[in-house]
């Protein structure tokens, strides 16, 4: 819930014995009221980068720029070697499908963006089917860079889209030329800040499918950290989906060669889809199909060199075979698909009719573990709509083994819909997983201290309104409750919010008493122009209750 703080003009002094007579406020100017829909804030203390943001109660620091961390592989200049499949640190100019389709047992995956998206950074993504031989292969269709501008971090996005921010971090290494693969958020991340150490000019660029490039100077100027403030459409994690025809993108779909063309349509009027359907029905059966794959120690074995009938009407496979099926058949609709891989997995997105933008697609395809590394203790992001698609048995219960898996902090409550089965336990992610959001009951009996699952809790205000003078005092009384009693020795912060969520100011820290009880006389910054604010009570909670915020 939010609450609004009315922050009335009055004429201050440098002494106390010099304010105005009758105190009595001006009328101030008129802010509009802030919204759920304004994503990630923000915090500042008025330098040239932010110093923090805050999601989902939690404040998050700017990273530090320091050098390589330990386990960390920087991303490094394309050699023009033709990975055929993406390796740490670099970017795959094409991806050729193999046969091998059972599980592998941990796969490494190093973290770059906090709220943790794991596995989901985007490094690579293809949309261009072509020959090579009898397989079809996937590439890059337009590879022409458009500058990528550094907007501001409180910058207001054009598209009017509700965002979501998140800090970036990662070591670039230039040793092998002048530019850099640099993984995003999504396709239409933008870059609000950058910060490099050692101090370098570097440029953000993006090719004609959404890969982001980082650009030096020269080649040979070695490793650079480098610290980034993004965002990402939050509707790009999870929302419903249009109704239109399942063509109505057609004429944004690269043209593949006509056998391609052919085996993938036929192979849809299989699963009962046509250039007739519409876009959701096409969607959610294409989901359904590719969700209910199963791996293999069999393997797949093309018929006459071509894998992709092979993996579509065989149904076997891991991440990277459903992704790459699920394209084309998607593509030979007429529907706007790319295929999106890094290190530890691939996926889909979708561009959705009637201008909705575009949606990541999981089919699942889970590893055993995920030895994700500079993950532990960071928050996971949750999707703020559930996933639309549909979730087959199969897709479920690959997943139960993958809740468990280490490297990434436990989520406050398992449960819940989300963008996928792992967002559930454990962690986000995993080797060819999935990640998404839950919730919980705060009806359920609380975990014990130290556990990794953490109980709901719910944070409530003893009022709702209040006006006060700029430089005076606020006092905020509330109470902190889990399982519906009241939860002793928890930190309570107190945000005020600018108007559009550019600014935050810190105003205080109090504690839970026995019973679940805070109060806090905190000052509002007489430096604050005349308006509404919005304040933000939050906890982190503690070893047995999650984080919790009331805005």
């Amino acid at each position: 819930m939010r609450y609004k703080t009315r922050l009335a003009l009055c004429a201050l002094a440098l002494l106390a014995t010099d304010v105005s007579a009758d105190d009595t406020p001006t009328a101030h100017e008129y802010i509009p009221d802030l919204e759920e829909n304004e994503g990630t804030l923000l915090i500042s203390s008025g330098g040239a980068q932010p110093d923090a943001i805050v999601y989902d109660g939690e404040m998050i620091d700017r990273p530090p720029l320091s050098g390589l961390g330990r386990d960390e592989r920087p991303m490094v200049a394309d050699a023009g070697d033709g990975q055929r499949r993406e390796e740490v640190g670099r970017r795959s100019p094409t991806f050729r499908p193999d046969g091998v389709t059972n599980l592998e047992g941990t796969v490494s995956y190093f973290t770059v963006f906090t709220p943790v998206i794991a596995p989901f950074k985007r490094v690579t993504a293809l949309d261009r089917v072509v020959l090579d031989g009898d397989t079809p292969i996937l590439t890059i269709s337009d590879a022409h860079r458009r500058a990528v501008p550094v907007v501001g971090a409180g910058a207001p996005p054009e598209d009017g889209l509700v965002r979501d921010r998140f800090w970036g971090t990662v070591v670039l290494d230039f040793s092998a030329g002048p530019e850099v693969p640099l993984p995003s958020v999504s396709p239409d991340s933008r870059i609000l800040s950058l910060e490099t150490n050692p101090p370098s000019e570097i440029e953000i660029v993006r090719d004609g499918v959404d890969n982001y490039f980082a650009r030096a100077p020269g080649a040979g100027s070695g490793q650079v950290r480098l610290v980034f403030l993004t965002d990402a459409p939050r509707d790009y994690f999870g929302r419903p989906i249009p109704d239109a025809p399942v063509d109505a993108l057609a004429d944004q779909v690269p043209r593949m060669p006509p056998e391609v063309q052919r085996d993938a349509q036929d192979f849809a009027r299989q699963l009962g889809l046509g250039r007739d359907s519409t876009f959701p029905h096409a969607l959610e059966e294409l989901t359904r199909y590719f969700r209910s794959f199963r791996e293999s120690d069999v393997g797949i074995r093309p018929r006459d060199g071509n894998y992709y009938r092979a993996i579509a009407e065989g149904q076997i496979g891991i991440c990277r075979h459903r992704a790459y099926a699920f394209v084309i058949t998607a593509q030979a609709l007429g529907m706007h698909a790319r295929f999106v891989q890094n290190e530890a997995h691939a996926w889909a997105e979708v561009e959705l009719p009637a201008h909705a933008g575009w949606l990541r697609v999981d089919l699942g395809g889970a590893a055993t573990g995920l030895n994700a590394q500079n993950a532990r203790d960071q928050p996971i992001y949750e999707p703020h709509e559930p996933d639309p698609l549909p979730r087959p048995d199969a897709y479920e219960e690959a997943y139960e083994q993958a809740r468990r898996m280490a490297g990434l902090r436990a989520r406050p409550t398992p449960g819940g819909e989300g963008d996928g089965p792992l967002s559930e336990g454990d962690g986000e992610g995993g080797g060819d997983g999935n990640g998404g959001g839950g919730g919980g009951s705060a009806q359920a009996a609380p975990p014990a201290p130290g556990s990794q699952a953490r109980g709901a809790l719910t944070l409530a205000l003893d009022r709702r309104d209040f006006e006060v003078f700029r430089g005076r005092e606020l006092e905020v009384t509330g109470s902190a409750r889990g399982n519906a009693r009241g939860v002793a020795g928890l930190r309570v912060e107190l945000v005020l919010r600018a108007p559009r969520g550019e600014r935050e100011w810190l105003l205080g820290v109090t504690v839970t008493d026995e019973a679940g009880r805070f109060r806090a006389n905190v000052g509002v910054p007489p430096e604050l122009s005349v308006g509404d604010y919005s304040l933000d009570v939050r906890t982190p909670g503690d070893d047995t209750w999650g984080p919790a915020v009331a805005r």
